[in-house]
């Protein structure tokens, strides 16, 4: 019986599509609705350019005034900024031999397609993870860590005050001020989320489109990954880093412009031959109110070391306008 190849069941120019739209759907981010699709991103990386300028309108501010019969009324005026968005190009290609599995079912195209598709969507949600850890590095060194509340014990000598707990996460929502209800969600580490586990403070409700139950704490939609933040911390501990988000706190856009998203390729110079599926995403997750601000920006994507280093990143918004609250705990 002949051998089914790759290139039997792929065809690239429909393939690429589907697996960057399918994708998304298996980002926790975008489910949950911390990461939702921006047509301005995805158009700026149709054209040129390793960065976009987004323009937008700061607040109005002020008091009222008291009217006059004598005295003209001054007459404000609203001023413009501009957060800075940059461009990122990823890629991943597999041998026949490491979907062996995926070849050899009976529907091979959707076996391949569930494997590519899965592992974009958790690429996604650690690029997010690295973009929102270099804003929180960028909050502590040049904003006295304005967004941040950490709770880490500084001694080496762990208790109960060291760990997440519901005062300290109000706290951390606090940060928003009069802004706190746009809070939604909140990523934690899994031995975070253990903690609040083990103090029964998770509660389950239902998808309103699946029978699948989301776990909630305090009312906030939670996203586990263990891609979060676990650091050194003082002694044997670690410090995590748990994000709370409003809706909408990143912006995603695509646009594979002239580059290929998906090839067939074939390797004839070993054995009898490799197959190989080649896959390509050029998109931007970009943090509500910052901007890409990397002095040394000279390669053609930012690295993941880059996407998370205090010095790429500079709020511009207000405070209060800003998408990310940082927990920082023992656990």
């Amino acid at each position: 019986m002949a051998e089914t190849k790759i290139a039997d069941i792929i065809v690239p120019e429909v393939f690429g599509p589907y697996i960057m739209e399918r994708s998304l759907n298996q980002s926790k981010f975008f489910d949950s609705g911390i990461m939702v699709k921006s047509p301005q991103l995805s158009q700026y990386l149709g054209g040129g350019g390793k960065t976009f300028n987004i323009p937008f309108w700061q607040d109005l501010s002020g008091a009222t005034d008291i009217p006059s019969e004598t005295v003209a009324i001054d007459v404000n005026k609203i001023d413009t900024e501009k957060m800075i968005a940059r461009r990122q190009i990823r890629e991943k290609a597999w041998g026949a031999n490491s979907l062996a599995s995926a070849l050899a079912g009976s529907n091979a195209f959707d076996a391949i397609a569930a494997r590519v598709t899965g592992f974009w969507g958790k690429a996604l949600d650690t690029l997010a993870i690295y973009t929102v850890r270099g804003v929180i590095a960028n909050n502590v060194d040049a904003d006295s860590s304005d967004l941040v509340v950490d709770i880490s014990s500084s001694t080496g000598t762990v208790v109960s005050t060291n760990k997440i707990t519901a005062p300290k996460t109000i706290e951390a929502v606090m940060k928003q001020g009069d802004m706190f209800d746009e809070i939604t969600g909140i990523a934690l580490h899994s031995a975070v989320y253990a903690t609040l586990v083990e103090n029964d403070l998770i509660d389950y409700v239902k998808d309103s489109q699946s029978s699948m139950s989301i776990p909630t704490y305090m009312g906030l939609r939670v996203i586990v990954s263990d891609n979060l933040p676990k650091l050194t911390g003082v002694g044997s501990e670690y410090k995590y880093h748990s994000y709370l988000f409003k809706k909408g706190a990143l912006a995603y856009g695509a646009n594979m412009g002239p580059i290929l998203p998906v090839e067939i390729g074939r390797d004839a110079t070993k054995g009898a031959g490799i197959d190989i599926l080649y896959t390509r995403r050029q998109f931007a997750i970009h943090p509500l109110g910052f901007s890409w601000v990397m002095a040394s920006d000279t390669g053609i994507t930012p690295s993941d070391a880059n996407l998370y280093h205090e010095d790429s990143w500079d709020r511009v918004y207000d405070i209060k306008n800003t998408g990310v609250v940082a927990l920082i705990s023992n656990g």
